[in-house]
Formats: C-alpha cells, sequence, structure tokens
C-alpha cells in the first residue's frame, strides 16, 4: 500500500507540476522568484505550485513564515492549503537539517490519500530552505504513526520526486560491513555481504533491518531483538540519526550493553557519508540503555571492540533478496 501511495505521489507530479521542476533534488524545486509554495487542488486529487517570495531569510523565522503560508489558499482559485484549516499546527523544532513538525491530534483524521498530498506538500516547501533536508512529523509530540500502526521516518523531498528521474533503483545492489557478536558474545565481528540487493530502502534503513534481522551463521550472535521497531533513520551533516521504538530500552540481548549499541555504530559507521551515529527513544536520546549508556551524544565506532581487526575475514558472499527481508 506504501508503495502504490508512493507511485500514485510520483504519478500527480508528473502530471501537475513536472513543468515547475528542473530537477529533483529539493534546492532545484525553488523558482526563480524565490520558492514555490505547493498546494491542493480542490478536490484534493493532486498537487500544484506556485511561485511565492518569502520575506525571512533564513532559520526558524522562514520555516514559521511557510507554514504559515501553508495555511492559506494560494492566489490561484483552484489551489487550497495543503494544511486542513481544521488542523493546528502546535509548533516545530529544528535539529541538524531536520525539522519535525508538530500537529495536533486532529491531523490522524485526515483522509489517507488528502494526508500523503498533505505531507508531500509540507516536505516539498520546507526542504527548499538551505537548512531544511528532512521533515519529521509528531502528533502531540510523539512519533507520526499511520492507522495500520507503521511508523512514518524523516523525509526528503526526493523521497517524493525521485521516481520521476528513476533515482529509486529498486535493483540496486551494494557491497556492507555489518558487525554481530562472535560466537563467544565476547567481541563484534565483522559480516560481509558481498552485492547485496537492498532495493528502494536507503542504505542506513537495510543496515539496521539487517541487526534486527540478525545473522544466518552458526559463529555470530545477534545484538538486536527482532521485536525491536525501527522508527527512522536519516544521515545529515554526516551523522546518522536511528530512533527506535521503546523496545530498544527493555528488550534484552545475549551480549552486553556495549556490544548492543557499537554493533549499530560500528555497522552505519562503515558507510563513506557517516562519521557519527545519534541513537533515539520514540524521538528522545536524553535517556540510558539499560540504565547504563547515555544516548545524549553522538557516539562514533570503536574498533578497538572488533575481534582479528587486519586478519582474514570469514565472509558471507549470499545475496540476501528483497522478499527475504520481510
Amino acid at each position: 500500500m506504501k508503495k502504490n501511495i508512493r507511485y500514485l505521489i510520483c504519478f500527480i507530479f508528473l502530471l501537475g507540476i513536472l513543468a515547475g521542476l528542473t530537477g529533483c533534488k529539493h534546492t532545484s524545486q525553488k523558482d526563480a522568484s524565490g520558492f514555490l509554495m505547493y498546494y491542493v487542488d480542490k478536490g484534493g486529487e493532486k498537487i500544484s505550485s506556485e511561485s511565492y517570495t518569502p520575506k525571512e531569510k533564513s532559520g526558524e523565522k522562514l520555516i514559521k513564515e511557510l507554514l504559515d503560508q501553508m495555511k492559506k489558499a494560494g492566489k490561484q482559485e483552484e489551489n487550497v492549503s495543503a494544511i486542513p484549516p481544521e488542523v493546528q499546527i502546535n509548533g516545530f523544532s529544528m535539529t541538524d537539517g531536520i525539522v519535525t513538525v508538530d500537529f495536533a491530534g486532529n491531523y490522524l483524521e485526515i483522509d489517507k490519500e488528502k494526508e500523503v498530498l498533505c505531507r508531500a506538500a509540507i516536505v516539498l516547501t520546507l526542504t527548499q530552505t538551505e537548512e531544511v533536508e528532512y521533515v519529521a512529523f509528531t502528533i502531540d509530540e510523539s512519533p507520526y504513526r499511520q492507522a495500520d500502526g507503521t511508523f512514518v521516518g524523516a523525509m526528503k523531498a526526493s523521497d517524493f520526486v525521485s521516481d520521476l528521474s528513476g533515482d529509486n533503483d529498486t535493483h540496486a545492489t551494494d557491497d556492507f560491513v555489518l558487525y554481530f557478536a562472535n560466537e563467544q558474545g565476547s567481541m563484534l565481528k565483522e559480516y560481509d555481504l558481498f552485492d547485496v540487493k537492498y532495493g528502494g530502502k536507503s542504505k542506513e534503513e537495510f543496515i539496521i533491518e539487517q541487526l534486527i534481522r540478525g545473522p544466518k551463521k552458526k559463529e555470530y550472535v545477534e545484538t538486536l531483538s527482532n521485536d525491536l521497531k525501527l522508527i527512522s533513520v536519516v544521515t545529515t551533516n554526516n551523522i546518522c540519526y536511528v530512533d527506535f521504538d521503546d523496545n530498544f530500552l527493555t528488550e534484552q540481548s545475549k551480549v552486553s550493553n556495549q556490544l548492543v549499541i557499537y554493533s549499530i555504530v560500528n555497522s552505519l559507521s562503515e558507510l563513506n557519508e557517516i562519521h557519527k551515529v545519534q541513537i533515539s527513544v520514540n524521538g528522545n536520546s536524553e535517556v540510558k540503555y539499560h540504565d547504563d549508556i547515555p544516548l545524549a551524544e553522538p557516539f562514533i565506532r570503536n574498533l578497538d571492540l572488533v575481534e582479528n581487526i587486519g586478519e582474514e575475514t570469514n565472509y558471507d558472499t549470499e545475496i540476501i533478496m528483497e522478499s527475504d527481508l520481510k
């Protein structure tokens, strides 16, 4: 269903606003006179855009101006506010390229198809600013969860428009290095995957899902519980932000707390663009993992916990198919 909705969004953009986009990166959405403000048509079936020149130049004042403007109708008669007038915006916060917009509870009453258009319009509008790469949604300060219970993570513009240019390659493959515990559970051990199909997911999401799924080989021990749920994972300014559900604090692992944390950190840090990893639980990093390890500050990789560094490792050359990940 989620994939069908994404196809619907892409089809809407292709028919309705492709002429207004000169590329698929969020910086290319700007009109020559300033910004493109995104609206929904009166029938709630498609998105359109109009040129808009903001008064504010940057920062929180600009974000507030754009959100306030999104509550208004466009200059063209058919363009209505993407955010229904009865839905209240409680506020927003900005952290390291991520804007989190907090809505009142009646946001959940928006019709499902219209909600997707609303969300797309907000993301496409806000990510035009220099400071914003991702937009996250919360409802009364709780992570946004769809009717089927699925968490909605932070989104970027290309989540809605990349399919127009074929950037979202569902057949994409790459090599990955994961870190599970060794057979004794005393150290981390490299678990190498070659030519792995990770589908339409981000590499970060694929890595976390594989850690939750656990190793297939007997000489490795899983570090994360299969009951753990990933809420979101995004990377900005070389910091990867990983948000888990409450199970992260309560589920018991077969290995030490330190190995759990650095199984995540070391695995993600194998991606060139990631230098640090910030872990949170339901958006809150002011907690301690199992009352032991503070999550308040980002972690950097720790190779001292990895056995046989520099020696020949036992590679797993199995190709994991997308169907295996479900």
